[in-house]
């Protein structure tokens, strides 16, 4: 039929509607946004094929879609999981070169820096350092089993489990990143002690890498919360029954 015949205009402004409630990673909205204006105009052109008027037509297909302040709790848990499952990968990707680049700051410190040998706090910190950093790991790829197959094995909770994954994540995240800081700059600082040491460039390379990839973990952690607790604000639906 000619699709000129049904005014999608209508279905542009619910559209815009339901993606001012959303929140999520980009690609995501705008595929989820993209299926749900391809099933509007469907559904209101299979209308107008049966022989409603245009404007019914498409009236009727977005009374059939629902409000969209309904659906987007629906929707936003969708989102909130992709970027729980986006940090995960994140988290299992980063995290091994952050291991190695420590390492590296670490073993390549000591060699820049002249005295006696570190002191036994040091060493605390440094094995600290490489347990968060294997820790996280494993907890992302825990996650990322939790959000697949591994979703059946998990307790059933008032709220849904990618849900959940999600804001444990991101919790997580933020307060692995909290103390990655504090034990990166104590590891840096003894790094730096020496004049010899404080000149050497590889080192502050290693660093400023360390920085920036704890920086974009952090922020993919602070949008995993933002996804998952913006449902409280998306309307009934889903959202009612969390509480």
């Amino acid at each position: 039929m000619d699709g000129h015949r049904i005014d999608e205009r209508r279905i542009d402004e619910y559209v815009a509607g339901l993606s001012r409630r959303l929140t999520g990673p980009r690609r995501a909205k705008v595929d989820l946004l993209a299926e749900v204006r391809d099933g509007l105009v469907d559904a209101a052109e299979a209308y107008a094929d049966a022989g409603l008027p245009p404007s019914e037509a498409v009236a009727r297909a977005l009374a059939d879609f629902g409000d969209h302040r309904q659906l987007a709790a629906d929707y936003q848990a969708e989102l909130a999981a992709a970027q729980g499952r986006r940090t995960a990968l994140l988290v299992a990707i980063v995290m091994p070169v952050l291991m190695l680049v420590s390492r590296l700051l670490w073993t390549d410190s000591l060699s820049a820096a002249s005295g006696p040998p570190p002191v036994s706090w040091h060493l605390v910190v440094a094995y600290t350092l490489d347990v968060l950093q294997v820790t996280a790991v494993i907890m992302a790829l825990l996650t990322l089993l939790g959000y697949g197959w591994g979703s059946r094995y998990l307790p059933a909770q008032r709220v849904p489990a990618p849900l959940l994954l999600t804001r444990l994540m991101g919790a997580g995240v933020l307060c692995f990143v909290a103390v990655q800081v504090v034990t990166g700059i104590a590891t840096y600082a003894w790094g730096v002690r020496t004049p010899a040491a404080a000149g050497w460039a590889p080192m502050l390379a290693c660093a400023v890498v360390v920085a920036l990839s704890l920086l974009g973990v952090g922020r993919s952690g602070l949008r995993c919360l933002r996804a998952s607790y913006s449902l409280r604000a998306s309307g009934p639906g889903l959202a009612a029954r969390l509480g």
